[in-house]
Formats: C-alpha cells, sequence, structure tokens
C-alpha cells in the first residue's frame, strides 16, 4: 500500500462501528480477518469519494502545434499540461466551442476522463 505524506496525503473518516470483531460469540473473528474487513470497509469508501481534480487550460491558437478540425476531433483523447501545476493527464474532448469576435478568434475545449480501460484498472490494481 502507497504512504503519502505532505500535500499528497488525503485522510477520509470511516464510521465502521457496525463492523465488531466479536459481533457472533460462537464464531469471534481473528485480529487478522478484522483488518481484513476493516481494509476491505475502508477500500469501498474510498472507492465512493475518489478525489476529483480539475483545472484550465488555455488552447494556443497563435501558431499552434495541434489544430482542432485537423490533428484532433471530438470523441479523442488528447494530453493537456499545466506546467505552473506540473500536472499532465488525457482526457477526452467531449465539446468545442469556437468563438470570432473583434479581438479574433477563440476555441473553448471541454474536457473529460472516458471510461476507464482494462489497462487502467490493472494499473490500478497493481498499485494497490
Amino acid at each position: 500500500m502507497a504512504s503519502y505524506t505532505g500535500l499528497a496525503r488525503r485522510e477520509l473518516w470511516v464510521d465502521a462501528r457496525d463492523l465488531q470483531s466479536d459481533s457472533d460469540p460462537d464464531n469471534p473473528l481473528t485480529a487478522e480477518e478484522y483488518i481484513d474487513i476493516l481494509t476491505a470497509r475502508g477500500r469501498e469508501k474510498l472507492a465512493e469519494n475518489q478525489l476529483v481534480r480539475s483545472f484550465s487550460a488555455i488552447v494556443r491558437t497563435y501558431n499552434p502545434t495541434y489544430v482542432y478540425d485537423e490533428d484532433f476531433l471530438l470523441g479523442d483523447t488528447i494530453t493537456v499540461t499545466d506546467e505552473r501545476l506540473s500536472v499532465t493527464l488525457n482526457a477526452v474532448v467531449q465539446a468545442a466551442e469556437r468563438a470570432v469576435s473583434k479581438e479574433g478568434e477563440s476555441l473553448t475545449l471541454t474536457l473529460g476522463f472516458g471510461q476507464p480501460t482494462l489497462y487502467d484498472r490493472l494499473k490500478r490494481k497493481a498499485v494497490k
């Protein structure tokens, strides 16, 4: 199991009072079984409370590396980087809004995340 410190550390309080090692006096749980049940409850609650990261990005329109409708379209997965936050992620282009004004042309992309692939699920499982 990974151990995080500082800003990477997240904590979640889980009420597991309903889980008791001696709830069945005829068949009490061993310490290992009790810890396994508590760990399973904790993982379940963590899965329900996934960390959501969001940030906005500006698509480079002056001499762009990639051009919308030529290099990528709706539904494509693109890599977005915010150097200031040191964040790089792959996101799905869910919507694109092109606007033209006196100041010039602008493109607003709505990005999201697609369904996790089998590779993503296996990678997550291997980290645990």
